[in-house]
């Protein structure tokens, strides 16, 4: 009988031996991948602009794996010709996205270009194309134009796309976004352009002080006045202490149309964010940036000449010509020149500033900067972690 367990003990042994070596999985033989991207979800937007959703191609739905294969890309600079400009070389993090106080940005060996670079933040919603003169109509033709540029990256994509092919960690990533190991010029813009959308800016003091975790000091709350109240001109000849036809003390300068909040980008009656330059007369056109995080993306216009805040108020203040390609023909014939109402008519065209205007209008600006965008680990160099 001992014999007889014996060998059943045996026998049952080695069959669940077979069994559990059958159940191994051949090392030779590879699982097939699966494609499963999962949904980017932002967090803490403000209730009072358009949902994010509305503004997200139904081509490109935002996902976690695609956010990170754009950030990557988007900080790396084996898209350029020599390896040494990356689309964060001339728009950095702690700058807001631009490009480290420059009036110009440098690219590969050191060639110049001839605009600004803008700061990058809530791009879902612009409106009307992008670059300076809104020559690109969607974020994709936008991102697709530096690469091949040759004051900027100077690579062909044909070249770029074979560089990043053969590097061994982005084959896996491109799957993991788009279903296919292959790279793409499509799958890489359209990588970009989700890291790109994630990037949002709304923890500035402002928007503490509308979400009732702050209160502006008195300084701010005079600057939020004059930017969002209109100037108001002196009709009364017997007023000896302002001049005939000039602004009143203390009446505002009516920035928000151009700059209305939350965004502070133009209201929708300015076609396409954009504004025509050289009081109208020229065909210039050129877009309105956001007001949003100042602090940190001096120098100001299209060409960076202004150095900072005060040199751009000072120019509104009393420098403004009615030829200068920095002045709005909005601003500059709604406020100043309205040829239909004569009666209405300011005296100067300039906005006449005292040197407490200047300090609370600073101070109401100074509200609009957003630190935390400049250290959140979801938008840093993935390649320093």
């Amino acid at each position: 009988m001992k014999l007889y367990f014996k060998i059943l003990s045996l026998a049952v042994y080695f069959s669940l031996l077979l069994i559990t070596i059958g159940c191994k999985k051949d090392p030779a033989i590879n699982t097939p991948e699966t494609y499963h991207p999962t949904p980017y979800s932002f967090s803490a937007l403000p209730d009072d602009i358009t949902p994010v959703s509305q503004f997200i191609p139904l081509n490109n739905p935002i996902t976690i794996e695609g956010v990170l294969l754009g950030r990557m890309l988007f900080y790396d600079s084996t898209l350029s010709k020599d390896n040494t400009i990356a689309c964060a070389s001339c728009h950095h993090q702690g700058y807001a996205f631009s490009d480290r106080g420059r009036q110009f940005s440098f690219g590969v060996g050191d060639s110049i270009g001839n605009r600004n670079s803008m700061a990058l933040f809530n791009i879902p919603w612009e409106r009307g194309g992008f670059f300076w003169d809104a020559r690109a109509p969607i974020l994709d033709s936008q991102i697709v134009g530096p690469v091949p540029n040759v004051k900027e990256m100077h690579e062909p994509w044909s070249g770029a796309l074979a560089k990043i092919q053969a590097r061994p960690e982005y084959p896996g990533l491109f799957f993991k976004a788009f279903g296919s190991k292959t790279v793409t010029k499509e799958n890489t813009v359209m990588a970009i352009a989700q890291f790109l959308r994630t990037i949002v800016s709304f923890n500035s003091k402002y928007d503490s002080v509308h979400r009732n975790l702050a209160s502006f000091t008195g300084s701010e709350l005079r600057g939020k006045q004059l930017f969002e109240s209109d100037p108001v001109r002196n009709t009364q000849p017997g007023n000896h202490s302002v001049p005939l036809g000039h602004r009143l003390p203390a009446t505002g300068f009516d920035c928000q149309h151009c700059h209305a909040p939350p965004l502070f980008v133009p209201e929708s009656f300015i076609p396409n964010n954009q504004v025509l330059m050289n009081n109208g007369f020229g065909t210039t056109n050129f877009k309105v940036p956001s007001l949003r995080n100042l602090k940190f993306s001096a120098p100001y216009m299209h060409d960076g000449s202004m150095p900072n805040l005060d040199s751009v108020l000072a120019h509104y203040d009393h420098e403004i010509d009615p030829n200068s390609p920095y002045v709005s023909n909005l601003m500059y014939a709604k406020k100043y020149t309205n040829p239909s109402d004569p009666s209405s008519q300011l005296a100067t065209p300039h906005m006449e500033m005292t040197s407490q205007d200047i300090i609370d209008l600073k101070a109401f600006l100074n509200t609009l900067n957003d630190y935390s965008l400049l250290t959140n680990k979801n938008y840093s160099n993935p390649f320093l972690h």
